[in-house]
């Protein structure tokens, strides 16, 4: 007997009779968030690197997005922590990292709220649930994310008006590609999986 599909109300809703609470296997998903952002995100900054952690290529953000859209905070928080690995590890100082630290989670929040705002569907499967996507997800959340961290850079005088827009244009492009590419695979691909697990989260917490 297949499996009945669900609708983008009935994945964002809580019932009445649902009882949705954090549990260990949320702390475990948080954890391998960190994991494996660390990993693409440092990868992205020795690729096609730009300086204290900007790049011309950074695919962390993709965790960054789809795991605040799966997880809710468990993802936005991972997704702004994360970095922390990744920047050390391309060279960048802590206080950098502490800098990018509102980039990096409004990169992932907007999106985990815009959907479960507007009940967007994580599979991807209107054209609504793109346009939803692709503003929130990759262009919106990535313009902001650029335009306080190339403030920071300013700020702390490691970068000089000349070069914001280098670090500007490769911050939003660097990130918006990998967001619209393995962003939208991800979630395509994973997503009528993930949401009928326990560990998604319809709320920010469960």
């Amino acid at each position: 007997m297949a499996t009945p599909q669900l609708t983008p109300q009935e994945i964002w809703t809580i019932k009445e009779d649902e009882i949705r609470k954090p549990t260990s296997a949320h702390i475990a998903v948080f954890a391998l968030l960190i994991g494996v952002g660390a990993v693409a995100g440092t990868f992205g900054s020795i690729a096609i690197p730009l300086g204290y952690g900007v790049t011309g290529f950074w695919p962390g953000v993709a965790v960054q997005a789809v795991g605040g859209i799966w997880f809710g905070m468990w993802g936005v928080l991972a997704g702004a922590l994360f970095p922390f690995i990744s920047n050390s590890l391309a060279g960048a100082p802590l206080y950098v990292s502490v800098a990018y630290f509102p980039s990096n989670f409004i990169q992932g929040f907007l999106p985990a709220w815009v959907f479960r705002a507007f009940k967007v569907d994580p599979r991807l499967r209107t054209g609504r649930d793109w346009v939803h996507f692709i503003w929130s997800a990759v262009v919106v959340n990535n313009f902001l994310g650029a335009l306080w961290a190339v403030t920071a850079l300013q700020w702390f005088g490691l970068i000089t008006v000349a070069s914001v827009p280098l670090f500007f244009s490769g911050w939003v492009i660097g990130n918006g590609v990998p967001a619209l590419v393995f962003g939208a695979i991800l979630l395509k691909a994973l997503s009528p999986v993930v949401i009928r697990h326990r560990v998604f989260c319809k709320g920010w917490w469960a």
